[in-house]
């Protein structure tokens, strides 16, 4: 019984039909157990050497095997959105790693612990579904340690940042150039960004390439003229967005955000409890105009929708949402400005998917001593990652969808068979996502399953299936001798 999993394998080429076998064979096995330590994802001695040997092979490259599961995310998308417009979400995320000695070729996340950043895109259908269709491209920063500090450091100017070709903030643009050249033929990108991305420089090369975007503003303060007055008159943005009357309302469930572990993680994402907003949405066409210290090869302006989202009658004690979102979308109706503002809310999947990696996957538990085999881990756990967002997903947007929407008809049989409580006769996708939950100890009362949760339930039915195959092959086997 062949693991759907292996088709986001089947296309890496590592110059080697041997090594091309094995990133199949690893995924495979990595699939059945992702958040177990190494010696119980192989199944023997051999195995484990051979894993071993594999994510510390120089010749193998992390790039191939995002890749193959790149190829595969194109497939599904001709299949759901092939033409059309789909989204593609850019967010960075940290992985640290701990232990006193340092693994080779590793970066640094502060003075004292070790780790690197992960610039990711992650493809999703723009039907309102938000169905997670894959990665479609991976960047990698490793920050040298930082030197003891000997007193002030002297910031660089805005100008001399600019001007650097090696800067970080490029991730974006070469990320999005990626992906964009990659998707051309296939269906039209929407790029979604967080403030991050907030760069006139960014902004005005995506517009001047004909890519389209949702983006959060972080620069509030810049200079804006504004259609209303003929684009005449200069006004900070967030002044005109302050002016701008409201046109629609809405509620909107707020999901909860945990404390991040990052100190820079919870000034920009304060943590909160979930709960239902009151939201009210304002837009305005506005033209954007490039800062003073920027290249003078960069167009002067660029015409952009700016939709202002403003949470009203806010409960004591909480941080009211305000957004500003800065689009190329339409923004003349109701329906356009409730796009990009969904457009933009489909921003977190990226977030649950970091989660899949880190939860799910525990890949900062990997004990790897270096950072090149830790980067063939990840590239390994991509694809690992997506299937259990897509199949979460799958049993959210779509519960009462047949449960082989979602699992094979032969892993439908195993789960049947080993489920804590009888499935229904027809199950749907829910059925089965609850069934898999309750076999890594969910309990109906306490909400959604969580990432260990539905990993641990995985990680039993996976189990379940490999001996029910082995039990199937030597039945076959006894009955030839037999015959």
């Amino acid at each position: 019984m062949k693991d759907p999993i292996a088709a986001e394998y089947a296309h890496v080429d590592l110059g080697d039909v041997r090594l091309n076998r094995r990133a199949a064979l690893i995924g495979e096995a990595w699939n059945a157990a992702p958040d177990a330590a190494c010696p119980k994802i192989a199944r023997s001695k051999a195995e484990l050497e051979g894993l071993y040997g594999f994510v510390e092979n120089a010749s193998v490259g992390y790039e191939k095997i995002v890749a193959s599961h790149g190829i595969q995310t194109c497939a599904r998308i001709d299949e759901i959105c092939a033409g059309r417009t789909m989204l593609v979400l850019h967010d960075t995320t940290s992985f640290e790693f701990t232990g006193e000695k340092h693994r080779d070729g590793m970066g640094w996340l502060g003075a004292s612990k070790q780790g690197f950043f992960a610039h990711m895109a992650l493809a999703l259908a723009a039907d309102g579904s938000r169905c997670p269709l894959g990665v479609l491209g991976l960047s990698i920063t490793m920050r040298p340690r930082p030197e003891p500090s000997q007193g002030p450091k002297k910031k660089r100017g805005a100008k001399e940042c600019a001007a650097d070709p090696n800067r970080e903030f490029l991730r974006w643009e070469r990320l999005i150039d990626e992906t964009s050249d990659l998707l051309r033929g296939h269906a039209i990108p929407i790029h979604v960004m967080d403030r991050e991305a907030d760069a006139f420089a960014l902004l005005a090369g995506m517009f001047v390439k004909g890519q389209r975007f949702v983006v959060r503003a972080r620069d509030i303060d810049r200079d804006v003229t504004s259609a209303a007055d003929g684009f005449v008159e200069k006004a900070k943005l967030k002044g005109l967005a302050e002016r701008t009357v409201a046109i629609v309302a809405r509620d909107v469930h707020l999901n909860r955000r945990r404390k991040s572990s990052m100190n820079d993680g919870n000034k920009k994402h304060p943590p909160r409890g979930a709960r239902t907003a009151k939201l009210e949405f304002a837009a305005e066409r506005v033209r954007l105009h490039r800062s003073k210290h920027l290249d003078k090869n960069i167009v002067e302006t660029i015409e952009v929708g700016v939709v202002h989202v403003r949470e009203i009658d806010t409960p004591p004690e909480m941080q009211p949402v305000d957004w500003l979102l800065v689009t190329t979308e339409p923004t003349s109706t109701i329906d356009e400005i409730l796009f990009v503002v969904d457009t933009y809310r489909a921003r977190w999947t990226i977030e649950e998917y970091f989660k899949a990696i880190k939860t799910g996957c525990a890949y900062e538990n990997r004990q790897f001593e270096s950072a090149h085999a830790l980067l063939i881990a990840l590239a390994l756990c991509i694809p690992i990652a997506w299937q259990m967002l897509a199949l979460r997903h799958q049993a959210r947007a779509a519960p009462e969808a047949p449960a082989r929407t979602v699992v094979s008809k032969e892993r439908l049989e195993v789960l049947r068979a080993i489920a804590r409580d009888p499935l229904p006769l027809s199950p749907t996708a829910r059925d089965v996502f609850l069934a898999i939950a309750a076999l890594g100890g969910h309990i109906m009362r306490s909400g959604s399953p969580g990432w260990l949760t539905l990993r641990g339930g995985m990680d039993k039915l996976l189990f379940a299936e490999e001996v029910w195959t082995a039990r199937g092959r030597r039945s076959q086997e006894k009955d030839v001798a037999n015959e």
